[in-house]
């Protein structure tokens, strides 16, 4: 038997993304990451509808993760700075460009994305998450990740990824490319992209 662990049961992996995101960027602590997450999620509540689409995961997250941001720089880090770069036709080249770029040191920059995990046959991802793209070596782009998972992906390597209508014939990944956002403190200079 092995026990409950957060995200074993939850949804709320984008919400983390920012979170992890804003402790790069930031040092967030514990308790402020507490209470942003309480207060974003007590706003969700206030719809019905919206709120039940983020407990069942019948939304992409990201109004979610727009909403967030939002709210943190409104709040507690008005220096932030947030870019969404990408369109969805954008080639998934591009996108790995920009997220290499962010993972660069010293780091000005930091990336929130969505990926989908997709095993051949099936078309449709057996693992749909939000992370962050922490660091890039030669293995290729390293998550700041908040699962748990003993099979998660931790480290994206670019043979893995393709764009959506070019699936591979081995397992492989989708970064669609409007869910990326680009944070950074307002003073940085040279955003990415």
């Amino acid at each position: 038997m092995q026990p409950f662990y957060q995200g074993k049961i939850d949804n709320f992996c984008a919400m983390y993304a920012v979170l992890n995101a804003l402790q790069v960027l930031f040092n967030l602590g514990p308790l402020q990451a507490r209470r942003i997450f309480n207060r974003v999620l007590l706003a969700q509540s206030a719809d019905a509808g919206t709120f039940s689409r983020i407990l069942e995961h019948k939304t992409d997250y990201l109004a979610l993760v727009d909403y967030m941001l939002d709210d943190v720089r409104r709040n507690e880090f008005p220096a932030l700075s947030v870019r969404a770069p990408f369109q969805a036709d954008t080639p998934c080249e591009v996108v790995w460009e920009t997220l290499r770029s962010c993972a660069r040191p010293p780091m000005p920059f930091v990336s929130i994305f969505r990926f989908l995990r997709i095993a051949p046959p099936s078309e449709k991802p057996y693992v749909d998450h939000w992370t962050v793209g922490h660091y890039m070596d030669m293995e290729g782009l390293h998550f700041l990740d908040c699962s748990l998972e003993a099979g998660a992906l931790y480290c994206l390597p670019y043979a893995k990824l393709t764009d959506a209508w070019r699936p591979l014939s081995r397992e492989y990944v989708v970064i669609p490319p409007e869910s990326v956002r680009v944070l950074s403190h307002a003073r940085s200079f040279g955003l990415p992209v």
